[in-house]
């Protein structure tokens, strides 16, 4: 793949324009990776309204019916329940891994399976987590999706 950059110091915001002769995986990877980049979810910081940018989100958890969303350096309180921030990010590349986890497919590094029929991922920034039985062929598919 060939990679040209053009700085313009006359345009208001960033253009990209991908060309190809044939659509394949890569490209459709690409494409969705760029589209995410202005996403966000609003959450909590201490009681303060921000946004935080779904490509810095490892991982979410519900925990006594309040969600939380994990990035490498913060916690955040999220006022969506688990069901509505899937809904949310279902076109992203998130997956559900437990009933109350739901993993960002791209901070995933590797994958491993457990004695006890479980799988345990690594994420990029080295916490493990648990993948239950059930979600075993949605995160494969994913991170399959993911090497190509």
């Amino acid at each position: 793949m060939k990679l040209t950059l053009n700085q313009q110091s006359d345009i208001s915001e960033p253009e990209v324009e991908i060309r190809y002769s044939e659509m394949n995986t890569q490209i459709q990877n690409l494409v969705k990776q760029i589209e995410q980049n202005d996403r966000y979810i609003n959450c909590l910081d201490n009681d303060r309204q921000c946004r935080v940018s779904i490509n810095d989100i490892l991982y979410t958890e519900s925990v006594d019916r309040k969600t939380f969303i994990y990035t490498e350096s913060k916690v955040f309180r999220c006022e969506l329940k688990l069901y509505q921030l899937l809904e949310k990010l279902k076109d992203a590349d998130f997956v559900q891994i437990s009933k109350s986890y739901i993993l960002n497919v791209n901070m995933l590094e590797n994958i491993r399976t457990l004695f006890n029929s479980r799988l345990e991922g690594t994420l990029i920034n080295g916490e493990k987590i648990t993948i239950s039985r059930t979600y075993i062929p949605a995160i494969r598919a994913a991170f399959a999706e993911k090497g190509n």
